[in-house]
């Protein structure tokens, strides 16, 4: 698929923590412009809609734009930033790794540190390490040193990172593919999509997903949707010692998702799901999740229901810095998304909605 590599990369090194999303928003709304009506919630959340043979169906494509982050909370007096969480971070895989904080007067890089090695005392050792115990490091030698960058409470901060091809053919590295991989989808789908469709699409950039899903409920208010298709960077777990039970295996297709802790899915439109997968031999892979959750959790519940199932698109160490992903996977998860829309006319949604099991 032409430029999809470039677009899941450019969306992907966009700053984009949950609540503040704009220039992840821009990005995507100039690469959707010239296929689809632009309108908006009153959140940020972007919806480009998409029309087909027919004003309904209305099919909601949803993905969020927003990405894990943190949030400065102060400085110290010795220039040190301490933070709060926007989203869910494991405090290890945050220590020594590289952030941008983006001040009144401009982006600056810091460090995560904490107390060295050497200094701890035996019963510090032998606890688990706490986002309280980290702080950021700016180079700074005083507070008032770090505010002249401009640097204060309420200032955002995401992983310095830049996306990168890694080792084997089609394999990207990069933050943020939870979820810039399912807006990478979105904006695929709304290019190669004609007006034969029987539907009314519509392409939703959600904010604030990793804290607290709040693009989701704001989207589906102003869509009304009749059905909706989640895009999920959704975490791989094919990793060692991930157990006998792989469900999100890099390379294997999209994750087609029955449930999650927060969404069973509609099961008609899963076995839908399916069987267009199958008829166009896309590979797909199931997945019944123990933790997690998406978007779907709000959209599902607009009004009298929503039909909804979540299509993931495997990412190794989502919520890190440094995340992996299979374009292969993409391709097929746009494939499979282009399939479903072109069956998802009236009467098809209709039946979902009268019998989702």
């Amino acid at each position: 698929m032409s430029g999809l590599k470039e677009t899941v990369i450019e969306l992907a090194n966009a700053f984009g923590p949950s609540g503040f999303e704009a220039e992840v928003r821009e990005v995507f709304r100039k690469m959707v412009a010239d296929c689809a009506e632009i309108t908006h919630d009153n959140l940020g959340s972007i919806i480009a809609a998409h029309q087909g043979k027919a004003t309904a169906p209305k099919i909601l494509l949803a993905a969020h734009l927003d990405e894990v982050g943190l949030m400065v909370r102060g400085i110290t007096p010795g220039g040190y930033l301490k933070a709060v969480p926007l989203g869910s971070w494991w405090p290890p895989s945050l220590l020594a790794q590289r952030m941008l904080i983006r001040s009144k007067k401009g982006d600056y890089t810091g460090v995560i540190g904490a107390k060295p090695p050497h200094y701890l005392k035996a019963e510090e050792r032998d606890r688990s390490l706490k986002l309280t115990d980290l702080y950021i490091d700016v180079g700074a030698r005083s507070h008032d040193e770090a505010a002249a960058l401009g640097i204060e409470a309420g200032d955002p901060v995401v992983p310095a990172v830049k996306a990168e091809p890694l080792g084997i053919e089609g394999n990207l590295l990069g933050k943020a593919f939870d979820d810039r991989a399912g807006c990478a989808a979105i904006v695929q789908v709304l290019r190669e999509l004609d007006n034969s469709h029987p539907n009314r699409v519509f392409g939703a950039g959600t904010v604030q997903e990793e804290n607290g899903l709040k693009g989701a409920a704001t989207v589906a208010a102003v869509v009304a949707p009749d059905l909706c298709l989640v895009l999920e960077g959704a975490p791989a777990d094919d990793f060692p010692d991930a157990g006998s039970i792989i469900q999100g295996k890099l390379g294997g297709g999209p994750q087609i998702r029955f449930f999650d802790p927060t969404l069973i899915a509609n099961r008609a439109l899963v076995r839908l799901a399916i069987a267009t997968a199958r008829e166009m031999g896309i590979p797909y892979q199931l997945a019944v999740r123990e933790g997690g959750g998406t978007d779907g959790k709000e959209i599902q519940q607009f009004a009298a229901g929503v039909p909804t199932v979540v299509i993931g698109i495997p990412v190794r160490y989502a919520h890190s810095h440094h995340c992996i992903m299979n374009l292969n996977d993409l391709e097929a998860a746009v494939k499979l998304v282009l399939g479903l829309i072109k069956v998802l006319d009236q009467e098809t949604v209709d039946r979902l909605k009268s019998n989702p099991w």
